[in-house]
């Protein structure tokens, strides 16, 4: 099945397909172990700095081999782009994905530069997903509030959106609708009337989700049933789970230096985080 299938599946039996950033080798186990265990088709996705730590061709071979070990439907995604330069070498390494994230240039750039990538990954069956609004935070656990009335004027304007999409010929569409990167004390609720006005207009594509960290489960699953999501990011709170176990581990083994000695329980961890995920997407045993 390709990532046009599996997207149609979710859409039609309600469920999203968790997207997670991977930025080392041991994030990369506890997801696929995750998924593996539960039976749930993954998305792995990386973002351009982490394209850089490990080389686009690495990923490609890592992603291959993991689909061929686990046994499991593994869709590979190239995550928040800004260069088209980024999206058609990710095209032409044979990505499931690729999202150009356009949300700092103006709409007319924006529609040009995913036109374009458009048309290129469409020639090989790569989807393409768009972004106009940009989606506040950064994934990480953030201390200080939001303003929640600045926020609010960031939300997805569904005119303009269903523009955008019909300009372009995306494929899938990255919704704003309370939906933030990390994790806040003041996290905002979900806006469930925008959401269903967006699927209105898009009743023909797919719909993302961003900043899953930290969202309650309930406003996540109405946001499926909703808006009919069927791939939701999740960054922050893997990324959490990974650094709390390792620190906990080299303090617990403050002279080990054979760094995969300390491993087996940061993987249980954030692997843990994972499976909760695949849980509230209703995704365990769609494999």
């Amino acid at each position: 099945m390709t990532a046009r299938d599996w997207f149609a599946k979710a859409q039609s039996e309600g469920f999203a397909i968790g997207a997670f950033n991977v930025d080392n080798l041991d994030i990369l186990k506890a997801v696929c172990e995750a998924a593996a265990k539960k039976k749930s088709p993954v998305m792995l996705e990386f973002s351009q700095g982490e394209v850089g730590y490990f080389g686009l061709e690495n990923i490609v071979d890592l992603v291959a081999n993991a689909r061929e070990h686990y046994d499991i439907p593994i869709l590979l995604n190239l995550d928040h782009a800004k260069k088209v330069e980024e999206s058609l070498a990710a095209v032409d390494a044979g990505f499931d994905e690729v999202h150009f994230d356009g949300s700092e240039l103006t709409f007319e750039e924006n529609v040009q530069y995913c036109r374009k990538i458009v048309e290129a990954a469409h020639t090989k069956e790569i989807l393409v997903e768009g972004e106009i609004d940009k989606i506040s935070g950064s994934s990480e656990v953030h201390e200080q509030d939001l303003n929640l009335e600045t926020l609010k004027a960031s939300y997805t304007d569904p005119e303009k959106a269903a523009k955008f999409v019909q300009a372009t010929g995306m494929d899938i569409f990255a919704a704003v609708f309370g939906n933030v990167h990390g994790t806040f004390p003041n996290q905002p609720d979900l806006d469930f009337e925008l959401l269903a006005a967006i699927r209105e207009v898009l009743y023909k594509t797919f719909l993302s989700m961003h900043g899953g960290s930290g969202i309650p489960a309930e406003q996540v699953k109405e946001a499926i049933k909703i808006g009919k999501i069927v791939k939701i990011n999740v960054n922050t709170e893997i990324r959490q789970a990974f650094r709390d176990a390792l620190v906990e581990e080299m303090g617990e083994n403050p002279e080990q230096s054979t760094y995969y000695k300390l491993t087996p329980d940061i993987v249980r961890a954030v692997m843990a985080v994972v499976e909760a995920k695949i849980d509230v997407f209703g995704s365990e045993g769609k494999a």
